[in-house]
């Protein structure tokens, strides 16, 4: 005899050639406080298909991945770093006119019109604002990919 068992170890995901093809994709910019659920309603009518939304966007882990609201996003920096002061009173980055990444001592003799910084507030909120820049499947595609998980999932037994 035998039992059949779900493999939960087995991670799914989008073939690399779907998710490169953009244009079967439309970009789209979370807002402040969406869920992949409010978005997955909002865009084709059915919140269960927001797994759609993190698959294709090779999103696994929606606490590290997903935009920060801002209320979460600064109990975060808090968490990290202390307090919104030290996040606004610290570079995190010194760059030369190129935009490269370069050392302070570098930094300190540039000219003021050659050098940039950035504190570790807007690096972090720069990293959030980054993960808010998704893709949306094209909705008429929506049933070609339930298809295609259905067959990862539920092999038929022999």
């Amino acid at each position: 005899k035998y039992l059949n068992v779900t493999n939960i170890m087995k991670r799914i995901s989008f073939k690399p050639s779907v998710i490169e093809d953009i244009t079967d994709y439309y970009p789209y910019r979370v807002k402040d406080g969406e869920r992949p659920d409010n978005v997955a309603h909002k865009f084709y009518g059915d919140s269960t298909l927001d797994w759609i939304i993190l698959l294709s966007n090779e999103i696994y882990n929606i606490y590290d991945e997903w935009p920060k609201n801002n209320t979460d996003f600064e109990e975060y920096l808090i968490e990290k770093y202390g307090s919104i002061a030290t996040t606004l009173s610290t570079t995190q980055y010194y760059y030369n006119a190129s935009k490269d990444i370069i050392d302070v001592t570098t930094y300190n003799a540039l000219t003021a019109s050659k050098r940039s910084s950035e504190t570790t507030y807007e690096y972090e909120l720069r990293k959030n604002n980054n993960k808010s820049r998704i893709k949306l499947v094209r909705p008429n595609l929506i049933g070609s990919l339930q298809s295609e998980l259905k067959s990862l999932l539920y092999k038929p037994v022999k």
